[in-house]
């Protein structure tokens, strides 16, 4: 570690922080990591809760197998919202890789912000495009590390008065937990979604809890793992784990509702996961689940030869355990029931040459080319609405392409793919989708704004009459919009009053009118800045 570094007294929480951090993940001892925390710990000095919080962040991460770039990320991934530190300074410290990163996130936080205040992913089709947008404009990791954010917050929650945590709740589920499952990160989609029921529903969540505590049959599920131990072994499957589980109390809550059942009617509260070493391993381990209980007919679903579009790969059956309990028996490889927990990070944790996809940078170009299929997936949805959805063709299963595959993606957004953008209109927020190449101009048009006048040579002098493009006034109408752009539109202002408004808005700023002051500007023109 830098001498420099060494040098620098820590307050005793910070120190508590780092060797608990240490305690739980090695890659906190690496010297660019520790260099990270000192710099969280200088940003946020002083608030212990921000820093405990920056430092959980990357804990989640190191657990899940992100390397150094991605842990130092999580920890300075508040910095830029919530600190002096600026993007140059983090570039200069650490390298593009952390600052691209820590930008991404901050980005990210901007427009979950702006969907909470304009409830934008209550709409079907608008959260859809917000959640595409959300992942095709970051790098990846960004994604990773700002789920890492929002679990750690939904953990902390209690401390927020109850309205915001309603609100906080609503967000994280209708953003966070489909993000989560489109990543195929089983393991903290289970958990914001647990979160976000205790909150939005906790009368509801503490009488499951209470019944699932109650009606759950340990001694059953024991006998059971015991009785296929001993089968599996007689018949010389090498198994790594085998144990039992419950169903997830949102899973049990949603399945009620959906299929208006009672508890006692749904057949996968009790199950068991085998992960077994290969595939073969897999139908024959179902093979003897069938030979040692009875099959509830229609109940079995093969994952391997299906794969879900997030990539999860599993054999689900449902048998009679013992006193007719009904059993759900998961069976996997260990490949797969990392791909099922961690998702695209999966393949951080595997050693380079065990597995196909051990490459990062090849994992990386698979990840891309799903996001663009998860686009065409989408778009499918609203076939009516898009000009050019006829020449959509089924994407490719996750993470396996053709090498011809129509969907080979490049970082940021394929040229040929749809543009998503946030429009900000009378204090009113959308999630438009507009072809590749379009400009501000064509967005303007779309929303009844377009106009002979607005030339790339006759926009508007003043910049308080213009659009403004991620905050800026924009100075060419016909510049491009990249995903993930902000477009800000003035209130409209009727043609035949045109030149009048101008006219006095323009009187108004030669004079500087103070007396008058901005509220009476904006209540003769109806303008907001």
């Amino acid at each position: 570690m830098e001498d420099s570094l060494a040098d620098v007294e820590l307050q005793s929480y910070a120190k508590e922080f780092l060797v608990a951090a240490q305690l739980r993940h090695k890659i906190f001892c690496e010297d660019f990591v520790i260099k990270a925390f000192y710099e969280a710990e200088k940003a946020h000095r002083g608030q212990w809760r921000s820093l405990q919080h920056c430092v959980e962040t990357a804990v989640f991460l190191a657990m899940i197998g992100a390397n150094s770039t991605v842990v130092a990320a999580g920890l300075l991934h508040d910095t830029l919202d919530d600190s002096f530190l600026s993007y140059d300074y983090i570039f200069r410290t650490f390298g593009a890789g952390v600052a691209d990163l820590v930008e991404g996130v901050s980005k990210l936080s901007q427009l979950s912000k702006l969907a909470r205040e304009n409830n934008t992913a209550n709409k079907t089709v608008e959260a859809d495009r917000l959640h595409t947008m959300f992942l095709a404009m970051a790098d990846a990791r960004a994604v990773l590390i700002k789920l890492a954010d929002r679990l750690h917050n939904m953990m902390t929650l209690d401390a927020l008065p109850s309205s915001k945590q309603q609100r906080f709740a609503k967000e994280t589920l209708e953003i966070f937990v489909p993000l989560a499952n489109r990543l195929g990160i089983c393991s903290w989609k289970e958990q914001l979604e647990n979160l976000c029921f205790k909150h939005l529903n906790p009368d509801q969540h503490q009488q499951l809890s209470t019944k699932l505590e109650e009606s759950f049959d340990e001694a059953m599920i024991t006998s059971a793992t015991e009785k296929l131990e001993r089968v599996l072994k007689d018949k010389a499957i090498s198994y790594h784990v085998l144990y039992g589980r419950h169903k997830s109390l949102y899973g049990i809550h949603c399945k009620m509702l959906k299929k208006k059942l009672t508890m006692d009617q749904i057949h996968d509260i009790h199950g068991l996961r085998l992960i077994v070493e290969n595939e073969d391993d897999c139908y024959k381990a179902l093979s003897i689940v069938h030979q040692l209980w009875a099959e509830v007919p229609g109940k079995m679903k093969d994952y391997i030869s299906h794969p879900k579009f997030n990539g999860y790969q599993s054999l689900h059956t449902v048998v009679k355990g013992e006193g007719m309990v009904p059993l759900e028996v998961q069976i996997r490889t260990k490949e797969m029931h990392l791909q099922a927990e961690f998702g695209f990070a999966a393949h951080w944790r595997y050693k380079e040459g065990d597995c196909k996809h051990s490459s990062f940078v090849l994992q990386m170009v698979e990840w891309a080319r799903w996001v663009l299929t998860w686009q065409c997936e989408t778009m499918s949805k609203d076939r009516s609405s898009i000009v050019y959805a006829d020449s959509i063709k089924p994407p490719c299963t996750f993470p396996t392409h053709a090498d011809d595959c129509p969907y080979s993606y490049k970082p940021q957004c394929s040229q040929d793919g749809p543009v998503f953008v946030i429009m900000l209109e009378n204090d009113k927020m959308s999630v438009q989708e507009l072809p590749p190449n379009s400009t501000v101009m064509d967005l303007l048009e779309r929303a009844g704004r377009g106009s002979t006048r607005w030339s790339p040579y006759g926009f508007p002098m003043k910049e308080e009459l213009r659009p403004r493009l991620n905050h800026e006034p924009v100075g060419d109408p016909s510049c491009k919009l990249k995903m993930g752009d902000v477009i800000e539109l003035t209130p409209a202002i009727p043609d035949k009053s045109w030149t009048e408004y101008r006219e006095e808005i323009q009187r108004m700023y030669e004079r500087g009118l103070a007396s008058t002051g901005p509220a009476a500007a904006t209540r003769m023109a109806g303008w907001r800045s």
